[in-house]
C-alpha cells in the first residue's frame, strides 16, 4: 500500500520514531555532526539542524566542560509526506526528479496512486505548507513537479501497464468511479482482487470528469490515468446505476465499496429559486464536460465561496461573458476556495463580492432579470469556528444579471443510494471512522458519500482506506488490529493561502532545479529504515551520538498504540 515506515499490515499505520542518543561525555565539541547535516541536506547559509552547545558547570568543586547537543526531529517521515492525507512520498520523488530521473519519480508516486497528473493539477498541496524549504524562503513547488512528472511520459509515450494477476477468490464491486472509488480499485487489483466498478454515467471519473474545467483539469489526463488503472485489470461497467446492494452481493461479488458521491446541488431556499435562468454550478459544468452547448447572457453572477464557484465563474468569463461576478456571504479570509484560485478568477476579470447574500430572485414573466441582496456583517463565532454572518439592517440592493449559477454546497442524493444503508444526520452514509464498514455486512462507503464535499486528494485518502478494511475483511482478519485511526483522512486539508503559486514546469532543466531546492528531510528516516545509521552519526569521530528506534528504547503494549 503506502511506502510509510511503520508498523502493521498495508494502510495508514503508526509511524516509527527514532530518537538519538547522546553520549555527553565522549562529546569533544568538534562539530563534525553539525557539518554532516549540512551537507547531507544542503542547507543554504544560515539553518542548521544539529546544535552543539559548550556546557559549563561545577562538579565536585570544580568547573567542568563538556557539550550538549541537540535534539533533531527530523529522523522521521519527511514533512511533506506526513501532510499528504493519500501519505504519498514526496520527498523520495523529488529527490529521483532532482537526479533527473523521471520515470523512476513517477513510479514512486504510482505506489500510492496513479493520480500523478490529476493531483498535479488540483491537488489542494498540504505538502507544501509543511515542507521544511519552506522556513527557509519558499516551499518545493511539489505539486508542479508532479504534473511535470506525469506530463513528462505523456509527452513521450506510456508504456501499456502490465495487467496484474488475480490471485483472490474473492470479488469486489465499487459503485463509483470518482477518485475515492477508482482509488479503492487501484490497491485492491494490485493486491490480485478481480475488481468491477460501477458507474452511473456515460463515462468514468465522477467529478474528475465531470465537475472540474478543461482548463483546470484536461480530460485527456483523466482518461490517462483511469486508462492505467483499466490497463492492470479493473473493469469498469458505465451506464450502470446500482441501487440494489442485495442484488450484487448475490452475483457472487463478496465485498462492496460504496463511493457514490455527493452530487445534489443544495438550494439557497429564496423566493423565486425555480425561475427560469437559475441554473446549478455543478448542473452547469457537467453540461458542459459532457459536451452539450450552453449559453449564457451578458451578466453573470455565481453564489457562493468554493472552488466550485470559482471553477464556474471562470468557465462563464472564457465563455465570452461580459460581466462575471462571485457573490460570498463572508470575507476573503473565510472563503474556502483556494486563494490562488481566487487570485487568478480576479486577474482575469471575475468580480467578487464579500459579505453580501442574496434574498429573492427578481423576474419578469418567469425570465431572471436580477437578485435582490443584503449586505452581511461578521457576528459572534458559530460552531465552525468562523463568525456567522449577520444581515445589516436597511442594506438592501439590486443586481443587474442574465443568469445566475448557484454553488453553495453540494450534498449526497439519498436517491442514489441503496436501500438499507443507515445515514447521519446530514445525509451522508454512517460509517465506523475507523474501518468505513457501514451497518450492511459486506458494504463499506467512503468518500463525499461519508464526509460531504472534498478536495480530491482527501477523496484518494479515503479509497485507499477501504481498500485496507476490505483486503482485511475478505482475508478474516482484524480490520483495525495495527491500524491508526482514519482521522488523517478525515482531516480538513487548509486551502494553503501562504503558498507560492507555480503551476507548470516547462523543461527538464526547471524540474530539475526546482526539484534540487529540496532539503531531503526524508533521507535520515529511510537511512535508519534500511538498519544504518545516518551522516551525523556516521561523522562523529568520538561515537557519541547513534539512533534508536523510539519502541526499542520504551516498548509499548497493546493492538492500537
Amino acid at each position: 500500500m503506502q511506502n510509510i515506515p511503520g508498523y502493521g499490515r498495508g494502510g495508514i499505520t503508526i509511524l516509527k520514531e527514532y530518537k538519538r542518543i547522546t553520549v555527553a561525555e565522549n562529546c569533544h565539541g568538534c562539530f563534525a555532526c553539525e557539518v554532516a547535516c549540512k551537507q547531507e541536506h544542503s542547507l543554504p547559509v544560515g539553518p542548521r539542524w544539529i546544535r552543539v552547545y559548550p556546557d559549563m558547570r561545577e562538579v565536585g568543586g570544580q568547573w567542568r566542560l563538556s557539550y550538549f547537543v541537540t535534539e533533531c526531529g527530523r529522523a522521521a517521515p519527511a514533512p511533506c509526506q506526513l501532510a499528504c492525507p493519500a501519505g504519498l512520498n514526496a520527498w523520495h520523488y523529488v529527490s529521483l526528479a532532482s537526479q533527473g530521473k523521471f520515470k523512476e519519480a513517477l513510479e514512486v508516486i504510482r505506489k500510492t496512486t496513479p493520480f500523478a497528473g490529476v493531483l498535479g493539477r488540483v491537488c489542494t498541496r498540504p505538502c507544501e505548507l509543511d515542507c521544511e524549504r519552506g522556513k527557509v524562503d519558499v516551499p518545493v513547488a511539489i505539486r508542479a513537479l508532479k504534473r511535470f512528472l506525469a506530463d513528462h511520459e505523456m509527452q513521450s509515450g506510456r508504456e501499456k501497464a502490465t495487467p496484474v494477476k488475480q490471485t483472490k477468490d474473492s470479488q469486489v464491486a465499487i459503485i463509483g468511479s470518482g477518485p475515492t472509488g477508482l482509488s479503492c480499485a487501484y490497491d485492491l487489483i494490485r493486491q490480485g482482487y478481480p475488481v468491477t466498478v460501477f458507474e452511473t454515467d456515460e463515462r468514468p471519473g465522477g467529478q474528475l470528469r465531470y465537475g472540474i474545467p478543461e482548463n483546470r483539469l484536461p480530460k485527456q489526463i483523466v482518461d490517462d490515468e483511469i486508462g492505467y488503472i483499466e490497463e492492470l485489470g479493473v473493469e469498469i461497467k458505465t451506464n450502470t446505476p446500482i441501487k440494489d446492494l442485495s442484488g450484487v452481493l448475490s452475483q457472487e461479488y463478496q465485498a462492496i465499496f460504496l463511493a457514490a458521491g455527493a452530487h445534489l446541488s443544495q438550494k439557497m431556499e429564496i423566493p423565486g429559486e425555480d425561475t427560469e435562468g437559475v441554473t446549478y454550478a455543478l448542473d452547469f459544468l457537467k453540461r458542459l464536460n459532457s459536451g452539450q452547448k450552453v449559453t449564457l447572457g451578458e451578466k453573470v453572477a455565481v453564489i457562493g465561496g468554493g472552488n466550485t464557484a470559482v471553477d464556474a465563474a471562470r468557465v462563464a468569463l472564457h465563455m465570452g461573458v461580459k460581466e462575471v461576478s462571485i457573490i460570498y456571504r463572508r470575507s476573503r479570509a473565510e472563503m474556502p476556495a483556494m486563494a490562488a484560485e481566487v487570485e487568478e478568477a480576479e486577474r482575469e476579470g471575475v468580480k467578487v463580492d464579500f459579505l453580501a447574500v442574496p434574498t429573492r430572485i427578481l423576474s419578469k414573466g418567469n425570465q431572471l432579470t436580477g437578485i435582490e441582496c443584503v449586505r452581511m456583517e461578521l457576528g459572534e463565532y458559530d460552531a465552525s469556528g468562523r463568525r456567522s454572518p449577520v444581515p445589516v439592517r436597511g442594506s438592501q440592493f439590486n443586481v443587474d444579471i442574465d443568469n445566475l449559477l448557484v454553488a453553495v454546497s453540494e450534498s449526497v442524493d439519498k436517491a442514489m443510494l441503496p436501500e438499507g444503508l443507515k445515514s447521519t444526520e446530514r445525509g451522508t452514509v454512517h460509517v465506523n471512522p475507523h474501518t468505513l464498514q457501514t451497518n450492511v455486512v459486506g458494504v463499506f462507503a467512503g468518500g463525499d458519500v461519508v464526509t460531504g464535499p472534498r478536495d480530491v486528494v482527501g477523496a484518494i485518502a479515503a479509497g485507499k482506506e477501504a481498500a485496507v478494511s476490505i483486503d482485511r475483511y475478505l482475508s478474516g482478519m482484524d480490520l483495525r488490529e495495527d491500524r491508526s485511526t482514519t482521522a488523517r483522512v478525515l482531516r480538513e486539508v487548509t486551502k494553503g493561502d501562504s503558498i507560492r503559486t507555480v503551476t507548470a514546469l516547462i523543461d527538464e532543466k526547471k524540474a530539475i532545479a526546482e526539484a534540487k531546492r529540496c532539503l531531503n528531510c526524508g533521507v535520515c528516516a529511510e537511512t535508519l529504515e534500511n538498519g544504518l545509521q545516518t551522516a551525523c552519526v556516521n561523522a562523529c569521530p568520538s561515537h557519541c551520538i547513534y539512533y534508536r528506534d523510539i519502541w526499542e528504547i520504551t516498548p509499548k503494549t497493546g493492538p492500537y498504540l
